[in-house]
C-alpha cells in the first residue's frame, strides 16, 4: 500500500488547499475523457486518477452485462459470486446514479439518465404496489414485456421490503437527475415516492420521524415493517426532503404540509438520537418505535449525518466513528479472505462487525463501502467545518489514506469473479469487504466486487456529497 503521507496531484500540499477551504484538486478533479497519461503527471496523480478510471470502467462493465446503448435498465449490484444472482438493489443504483453525475462526461450523464429510467419505470411497475413506492431490489437479466431490462425479484430472494432509507436514496438519485437534465419526470417520481413515505411512515410515537417502511407478506399484502425507526433512514429523508423543498421552491406535499417541515420532522428524530455523552448517533428505536436502541452503533449514522446535516454540532461523530469503527485485515485476522502480505485498514459497518456471531466472519474485516463514506465526511469537514488549519490538514491526510485502502483494494481484490458469466479484470471495482464481515443485524458483507463499494469510492474520492444538491459540499 502507499504511503499515508504522499503528495497525490500535481505537487499541492495538503496544507495550503486546507487552509484556503478548498477541496484539493486530488479530490475532486474534473471528469476526463481520456485515461490520464503517466508520463506527463506525478506518479502518484497517474494511480489514482487510474483508480478512478477503472472503478468508472467496472460500472459501465456492471451496467452492461446483459443490455446496452439506450435500453431501460438497472445495474446488478454484485459479481455472479455473490450469489444473489442477477439482483439490482435500489439503493445500490441511486449511489451509482450520483457517481456518474459526479463524473460528469457526457457517457457518465447518458448512464445516470438510463439508470433514472430504470428507476422511473420501476416505480410504475413495482410488483404488487406501483403507488409510488420501490423494492429493495429487482433482477436484471431479462427484459419485462415492454422491454426494460426489470423484473420483480422474486424467487428466491422475493426483495420486496419497501425501506425508507432505499425510498429516500433512490428520490435523492431523482432529484439529482431532475436539478442537472430539468427533465420533470424525473422531479415527478420524485415526488411520488416522497409522498408515499409521508403517507405511509411519519410517526408521531416518541422521537416521531419515520418509521421503517413495509413488507409484503404472503399473501402480497403490504404491511408495517416491525422494525424500530433508524437513524440511517431519517437522515437520508432529511436529506431528500430538503432537496424538494429546493426543487419545488418551497412547495408541500400531497397532504399539504410543506416539504420544508417534513425534513425537520425527520431531523428532530435524528438530534433525538444523538448521544451527547458518548459523542455518536444511536442507531435509531427498538420496534416499540419509542424506546431507544442502545445497540450496535453504526458507521453510516456517524458520517452520513456529517454529510447530511453539516452542523458543526455533530462534526465530532466522524472521529468517533474512526477512533472506534476502524480495522485492519491482515492474513493473520480470523477468517480472512486475505492472502500473505495483503492488508487493508479501514471502516467496519458497525461495533458489532468487531465482535462478530454470525460463523466464518472476520473480526478485523474492512467495509470498503464505509471507507468512502468516511472518505467523504472528512472531505466535507475540511470545507465547511471552520475548523483551524491544523485541523483541515488531518482531515485531509486521513482521507488520503482511506483513498489509499480504497486503490490498493481494487487493484488486489476480487481476483477470478464475473458478471452474467464474462469475466471482470482484476483492478476494476472494489469489493464489499475484505473479508466476510458481519452487520449485526443478520446478514453479512463478503469480498463479492460490489457496485455500491465503487460507487462511493468514486464519489468520495471526487469530493462528492450526495446529500447536496449538485452532489457537492459546497452547494454547486
Amino acid at each position: 500500500m502507499h504511503a499515508i503521507s504522499r503528495r497525490k496531484f500535481f505537487g499541492f500540499g495538503l496544507g495550503a488547499a486546507a487552509a484556503a477551504g478548498v477541496v484539493p484538486l486530488s479530490l475532486a478533479t474534473p471528469a476526463h475523457a481520456a485515461p490520464t497519461n503517466p508520463a506527463t503527471q506525478p506518479e502518484n496523480a497517474a494511480v489514482f486518477f487510474g483508480s478512478i478510471d477503472k472503478a468508472l470502467a467496472f460500472q459501465n462493465t456492471m451496467m452492461d452485462a446483459y443490455a446496452s446503448g439506450d435500453t431501460v435498465r438497472l445495474t446488478q449490484s454484485y459479481a455472479d459470486q455473490s450469489g444473489l444472482e442477477s439482483t439490482a438493489f435500489t439503493y445500490d443504483n441511486a449511489v451509482s446514479i450520483h457517481a456518474y453525475l459526479l463524473n460528469g462526461s457526457r457517457d457518465s450523464l447518458a448512464r445516470a439518465e438510463i439508470l433514472g429510467q430504470g428507476l422511473i419505470y420501476s416505480q410504475a411497475t413495482n410488483f404488487p404496489f406501483n403507488d409510488g413506492r420501490f423494492a429493495q431490489a429487482y433482477f436484471v437479466n431479462a427484459a419485462s414485456p415492454s422491454g426494460a431490462f426489470i423484473t420483480p425479484a422474486a424467487f428466491p430472494f422475493f426483495f420486496y421490503t419497501s425501506a425508507v432509507g432505499d425510498q429516500s436514496w433512490a428520490g435523492m438519485a431523482l432529484a439529482q437527475l431532475f436539478r442537472r437534465t430539468r427533465n420533470s419526470s424525473y422531479l415527478t417520481a420524485a415526488l411520488n415516492v416522497a409522498n408515499w413515505i409521508v403517507t405511509n411512515t411519519f410517526n408521531t410515537l416518541g422521537p416521531g420521524g419515520y418509521s421503517f417502511g413495509t413488507n409484503i407478506n404472503q399473501f402480497n399484502q403490504s404491511v408495517p415493517s416491525t422494525n424500530g425507526k433508524s437513524t440511517e433512514h431519517n437522515i437520508d429523508t432529511y436529506a431528500f426532503f430538503t432537496m424538494l423543498d429546493k426543487l419545488t421552491h418551497h412547495g408541500a406535499a400531497n397532504n399539504g404540509t410543506s416539504w420544508k417541515d417534513l425534513a425537520a420532522h425527520a431531523l428532530s428524530f435524528v438530534t433525538d438520537m444523538y448521544n451527547a455523552a458518548g459523542g455518536y448517533f444511536f442507531t435509531g428505536t427498538l420496534g416499540d418505535q419509542i424506546t431507544v436502541n442502545p445497540t450496535p452503533i453504526p458507521e453510516d449514522c456517524q458520517t452520513w449525518s456529517y454529510l447530511a446535516l453539516l452542523d458543526h454540532r455533530f462534526k465530532h461523530t466522524i472521529d468517533w466513528a474512526i477512533a472506534n469503527l476502524q480495522a485492519t485485515d491482515t492474513a493473520a485476522s480470523p477468517h480472512t479472505s486475505l492472502a500473505a502480505n495483503e492488508s487493508f485498514t479501514g471502516m467496519v459497518f458497525d461495533t458489532a462487525s468487531l465482535a462478530p456471531t454470525i460463523p466464518g466472519s472476520d473480526p478485523n474485516a474492512v467495509w470498503l463501502e464505509g471507507t468512502s463514506h468516511t472518505i467523504a465526511a472528512l472531505i466535507a469537514r475540511s470545507i465547511a467545518g471552520a475548523d483551524s488549519p491544523h485541523d483541515r490538514v488531518q482531515d485531509l491526510q486521513n482521507a488520503v489514506k482511506f483513498v489509499d485502502t480504497c486503490e490498493a483494494a481494487q487493484a488486489q481484490l476480487g481476483a477470478g469473479q464475473t458478471v452474467n458469466g464474462a469475466a471482470i479484470p482484476l483492478g476494476q471495482g472494489l469489493v464489499a469487504s475484505t473479508s466476510q464481515m458481519d452487520t449485526g443485524f443478520g446478514f453479512t458483507y463478503g469480498p463479492s466486487k460490489h457496485i455500491g463499494a465503487t460507487g462511493w469510492y468514486l464519489i468520495a474520492a471526487r469530493g462528492g456529497n450526495p446529500f447536496q444538491l449538485g452532489d457537492l459540499t459546497f452547494g454547486l
